[in-house]
């Protein structure tokens, strides 16, 4: 046998790793990469968190909140604007601890949506069956309010929403009619006692029709009837240096 026909009948040498082994490095780089990007995704900024419930503890309380906080020699407040892409998560972070800490969840409860951070309040905190007049004991629940609305720049929404039981008063014909009175006394008291710009708000009435519970229950009844206050996506600031 010559040489050369020795060569060719040799198997073919195979050096480094087998095939497969580049697949499966390529699949677990992939991974790796897709749990680092949940991670980012997952982790809230503390320093910005605390920035921003300091400054609703501020607002409302006017001192130094539950967080400790390296003092100010400023006593004036600025609210806190954060990057526009975790502003309202931050926010309802910083809503959701505060509510918590105060012991006001039962009364104010707060969920985050695509539009923002909802504030729900049940109407018997706020009105007499019926009637849209802010019953006297409302006021500490809405200067509460008030603080969160005024630690942040974004549009604010408010909204009324009734049961489907029919009303028909000479004030009130139907449940729209109650809803968006309602909305708009809770602005109104928004802004002459707390001093809020007009502007910021939108107020409307949804009567019965956006229920989030059963309607032939009296516990589904009960949490239909609410005012909603919508802390939105919108963030007026931006809006206007936009528009300049």
């Amino acid at each position: 046998m010559t040489m050369r026909n020795w060569l060719n009948k040799r198997p073919p040498s195979s050096g480094g790793a087998p095939e497969w082994m580049v697949t499966y490095g390529d699949m677990v780089t992939l991974l790796l990469c897709f749990f680092v990007l949940l991670y980012s995704y997952s982790v809230i900024d503390i320093q910005k968190f605390q920035q921003i419930f300091a400054s609703i503890q501020l607002t409302f309380l006017g001192q130094e909140g539950i967080l400790e906080q390296t003092p100010d020699p400023n006593p004036d407040v600025t609210p806190v604007e954060p990057d526009p892409e975790d502003n309202i998560n931050l926010t309802y972070a910083a809503v959701k601890e505060y509510l918590r800490q105060q012991g006001l969840e039962d009364t104010i409860s707060a969920r985050l949506e695509d539009r923002g951070v909802i504030l729900e309040i049940r109407d018997n905190i706020l009105f007499d069956s019926g009637k849209a007049d802010i019953k006297p004991e409302a006021a500490e629940v809405l200067r509460k309010v008030a603080g969160i609305i005024r630690s942040v720049p974004n549009q604010i929404i408010v909204e009324g929403h009734t049961d489907n039981v029919p009303i028909n008063t000479p004030r009130y014909p139907s449940n729209w009619e109650l809803s968006v009175d309602r909305a708009v006394r809770v602005v109104r008291f928004l802004i002459a006692n707390y001093h809020i710009a007009p502007e910021r708000f939108l107020a409307t009435g949804y009567g019965e029709y956006h229920p989030v519970a059963d309607n032939s229950t009296v516990e589904g009844r009960a949490r239909n009837r609410r005012v909603n206050i919508v802390i939105s996506n919108v963030n007026l600031r931006d809006k206007e240096a936009g528009a300049r």
